[in-house]
């Protein structure tokens, strides 16, 4: 059982202006990671910064202005980021990219990371396949880029700074002894790629797992469940095939103690139903991934990137979860910039739930 404790803090738009991003509580994780199994802070839209067995890993980070090719035209970000520059954040291990897409994979944003000292030579990529020449045009090294297909996986190590690395026994014996290990694995999901008319479909779309010991984590990314024409009825829904993939996920993978799981757009349905979540199709995602607990994202950030309201998503997703009686403590929306921590409780030696709270 995951029991869950919210601040006061509203999740209507009031509530996310001028807000600025708990620094505080990112940083004290360097020092609390042992009493921390996992720590998660939403940016807005699909941006997730998540800290977990000393790795701090940032999903999709679209923290610029404008998901578009053009400065003044395309769907912008209504919200600001929460702090100035990435000097403030601790030094990014992992960036980590769901698809091409402009309000998922932003140059100005990764320009930024990397023009950032701390994070220049250290911080690598991981992306679907066809990405890596994306990256690299921007000057960053290949060997810090790795492409994954669907169900590829990577064991991620980290060893002591005097460990000789030309030396591959003692590299073997570091490897074998160190605990702050991590396995990053690519998944599938139903999207499509493209920036512009001549890339379309010629890169990958993926979801992401991230497990350590002590915890697991799903980032669905962006993706859809079904495809319904419009105007389709309430009952008529359940009617049309769903995407298997989010099942598959949960038997090889699951159950998690934590997901982030995409919330609209979804007007018109007609075209967006194949490509992007629902509140309904979100709640069966949530169920078919055996998610213990999962927080909404891809709602209330970016204006423009479909027809619907750009709130739409928490009052809708609490809805759907009452048909299913399945608490809002176990799939809710997620408090701006404020982390979501994962406390792991301890009983004779073995990990027996994880409790989180909002910070």
């Amino acid at each position: 059982m995951i029991t869950s404790r919210s601040s006061n803090s509203s999740s209507s738009s009031s509530s996310y202006n001028n807000m600025d991003l708990d620094l505080k509580t990112i940083h004290d994780y360097q020092e609390n990671e042992k009493n921390v199994a996992m720590q998660l802070t939403w940016l807005g839209h699909a941006a997730i910064l998540l800290q977990i067995n000393s790795f701090t890993i940032l999903f999709d980070p679209f923290l610029s202005n404008r998901a578009s090719p053009f400065g003044f035209i395309g769907p912008y970000r209504c919200r600001e980021r929460g702090f100035k520059s990435f000097s403030e954040l601790p030094q990014i291990d992992f960036v980590v990219i769901s698809h091409n897409h402009y309000d998922h994979l932003d140059k100005t944003t990764i320009k930024e990371i990397y023009a950032e000292r701390k994070n220049s030579k250290h911080t690598k990529i991981i992306c679907p396949l066809g990405l890596k020449k994306w990256f690299v045009r921007l000057d960053i090294s290949k060997e810090q880029i790795t492409e994954c297909d669907w169900w590829d996986d990577i064991e991620v190590s980290k060893i002591e700074d005097d460990i000789k690395v030309d030396d591959s026994n003692a590299l073997q014996e570091a490897l074998s002894l160190a605990n702050k290990k991590i396995t990053i694995s690519a998944v599938p999901c139903q999207h499509f790629s493209g920036r512009n008319i001549f890339d379309m479909g010629k890169s990958l779309w993926n979801g992401w797992v991230v497990k350590s010991q002590d915890a697991s984590y799903y980032f669905a990314g962006d993706t859809g469940y079904r495809s319904i024409p419009d105007n389709c009825s309430e009952e008529d829904i359940e009617k049309y095939p769903f995407c298997p993939v989010f099942q598959q996920i949960g038997i090889i993978h699951g159950p998690f103690d934590l997901a982030s799981i995409p919330i609209g757009p979804v007007m018109p349905v007609g075209m967006m139903s194949p490509i992007h979540a629902s509140a309904n199709d979100s709640v069966n995602i949530h169920i078919d991934c055996k998610s213990n607990h999962s927080v909404a994202i891809h709602w209330g950030t970016v204006e423009n990137l479909g027809i619907d309201n750009i709130e739409y998503g928490p009052s809708e997703l609490h809805t759907e979860l009452k048909k299913k009686n399945i608490s809002k403590e176990q799939f809710h929306e997620i408090i701006f910039l404020k982390c979501l921590v994962c406390h792991p409780y301890i009983n004779q030696g073995h990990w027996l739930k994880n409790t989180f709270r909002n910070s």
